[in-house]
């Protein structure tokens, strides 16, 4: 992309903030029956817009966001709704899943959101599911010692940003 292409983006996506970004939210919020979601939608349209513009030229960059974000909030949607029946077939409900999140420690929460996936990943299911070492890699297709690798780094990382939570308040 030249440096015109990139300038003329960035003026249009200037313009659009200052003028039309709070009714387009509003827009998807209406359009999908989610106002929660819009807000994000919203900006993953921008990001996606700044990261790989369209090839054609958007004549009306406030009607082409509303499309994107709007098909957005409804892949979310599906997401959700096919998570929910697939929780509902095996007999779980959104409400249990929630009640397992919320009985744990806020600041463990938020230090699990700060791990890499894998690290993440194997946490849960050693800590959170109780499962072996031996479990884990074979579900991940990875070597035990991975696991236990990912499991010492996790444990540090943890420590770290959990001490350093507590030291704030």
């Amino acid at each position: 992309m030249s440096a015109t292409e990139t300038t003329r983006l960035q003026v249009d996506l200037d313009e659009f903030v200052a003028r039309e970004y709070p009714k387009v939210v509003a827009a998807v919020g209406m359009i999908t029956g989610s106002p929660r979601d819009a807000e994000d939608a919203v900006q993953d349209a921008i990001v996606g817009y700044l990261a790989n513009p369209p090839q054609r030229e958007i004549r009306n960059l406030a009607a082409w966001i509303t499309v994107v974000a709007s098909n957005r909030v409804r892949d979310v949607q599906r997401s959700r709704g096919a998570e929910s029946r697939a929780l509902a077939t095996v007999g779980v409900s959104d409400e249990s899943v929630d009640s397992v999140v919320e009985g744990l420690d806020v600041d463990v929460v938020k230090a699990l959101d700060q791990l890499p996936l894998q690290q993440r990943q194997v946490c849960v299911l050693h800590y959170l599911l109780d499962q072996s070492v031996q479990t884990i890699a074979e579900g991940l297709g990875v070597s035990e010692g991975t696991v236990k690798t990912q499991l010492h780094r996790a444990r540090t990382t943890l420590a770290r940003l959990i001490e350093r939570g507590n030291h704030r308040g």
